[in-house]
């Protein structure tokens, strides 16, 4: 089973590497097209528009479809748009091919987590099966933007498009001749937590998810031009201090994880107050490398590493379902697309200097304290329960003991 699995794991690479190229390579691109950085950095905005919009499209038409089938569909055609990008010498035509790559990432991790409950041998066994997979989001954004770089530094940036093409390519065939088949899924398996999604206090939590990860995208976006540009390290040297940022969200995103259950809204608290202050630093301060390495790294461990108290919250009030956990993974991917959306305008209206995107960062981040702080209800391990009883959908307390179980696993991730 678990062979499988990672292959399925691979797949999640590849997408987040892709999401994550761009990032890494925005001076070399902006020079290549003729553009400034707040354009190239748009391409970001519009690749998480299109996973948050286009990806449960895609999913939707393909749910009479085995997984199986679905999921290599998707992969397949994932290489195409993937490997045209530096074909099409051409801004708005890379703004296209970046928009399609966008919807097709979007249905590849949503097919790739339903069909790692597929494939799990028991219902009991569902956490660890979809904990595997979404492990690879995580060893993804570790290595998509060093690696990313590094491709571009050493050759060019059309270089990572065509290897990640060829690597999309090449999962598809291992997949085809290995992945175990599963029959069609029934049509209704979400309809269960169609009602949380009514519930206020549930969409105000999405809103500090959304403002959360806004800001430390808005920021993370620009932190190539940021260590380049204005702190003056070379291209070496941000190589390496991309894959300790990498390392440091991976650490980042276990200890928040172990404290999530019981300390979600300290944690939150914690990490709202370090992205403030380490990203006014780096808007202060951008010129002095060693204060730029510090804060970058401290953006690590309190930038997306929040995502597991921002779940466990979510969960307290609409339940672990399929579609609000859906919905939430859009508003996420929705806030990264505003986060970096916003910085670019400021760019553009600002001039080409990426400390503004670090004032919007620490923007983003005060917002995000302020509705906290606005939310009177605090966490109570019953809210589940109670929002389930409010929409008739009661959760039993053997699933509630499933819930918890699995939470710890997807909440590290997602």
């Amino acid at each position: 089973m678990k062979k499988h699995l990672y292959l399925l794991m691979l797949t999640m690479i590849i997408v987040v590497s892709s999401e994550l190229q761009v990032p890494a390579m925005m001076p070399e691109m902006a020079q290549d097209l003729g553009v400034d950085t707040g354009k190239i950095g748009l391409l970001v905005s519009l690749f998480a528009l299109g996973m948050a919009l286009g990806g449960p499209v895609i999913a939707y038409a393909l749910r009479h479809r085995p997984p199986k089938h679905a999921l290599l569909t998707v992969v397949a055609a994932y290489a195409v748009p993937e490997m045209l990008v530096p074909a099409v010498h051409g801004y708005w035509w890379v703004v296209l091919m970046r928009i399609v790559t966008g919807c097709l990432a979007g249905a590849a991790v949503g097919l790739s987590i339903v069909y790692a409950t597929r494939l799990a041998p028991s219902t009991d066994k569902i956490g660890e099966a979809v904990s595997i997979v979404l492990s690879g989001i995580m060893v993804g954004t570790v290595i998509g933007l060093p690696v990313s770089h590094f491709i571009a530094g050493r050759w060019n940036w059309q270089a990572t498009f065509y290897i990640l093409g060829a690597a999309a390519l090449a999962v598809f065939v291992v997949s085809l001749l290995t992945l175990a088949p599963r029959s069609a899924a029934s049509a209704d398996d979400n309809a269960q937590d169609l009602r949380n999604l009514r519930l206020p206090r549930l969409w105000s939590r999405y809103l500090v998810s959304f403002l959360t990860i806004g800001a430390a995208y808005a920021a993370f976006s620009y932190f190539t031009p940021l260590l380049e540009a204005s702190a003056g390290f070379s291209a070496d040297a941000t190589t390496l201090i991309l894959l300790a940022y990498g390392l440091c969200s991976l650490v980042g995103n276990l200890i928040a994880g172990k404290l999530a259950d019981k300390h979600a809204v300290g944690v939150l608290r914690f990490g709202h107050g370090l992205l403030v202050v380490s990203l006014g630093v780096l808007a202060l301060a951008g010129q002095f490398q060693p204060l730029v390495l510090t804060m970058v790294l401290i953006v690590g461990l309190a930038g997306v590493t929040m995502n597991p108290p921002l779940v466990t919250r979510v969960v307290e009030v609409g339940g672990n379902g399929n579609l609000v956990s859906t919905f939430h993974t859009s508003v996420i991917t929705l806030g990264i697309t505003a986060g970096t959306a916003v910085s670019a305008f400021v760019i553009s209206i600002f001039g080409d200097d990426p400390a503004t995107a670090m004032w919007t960062g620490s923007a983003f981040a005060l917002l995000a304290a302020a509705v906290l702080a606005l939310q009177v209800n605090r966490t109570d391990p019953r809210s589940a329960t109670a929002a389930g009883e409010k929409s008739g959908n009661a959760l039993q307390p053997e699933e509630l003991c499933t819930q918890g179980a699995e939470l710890p696993a997807t909440s590290d991730i997602l």
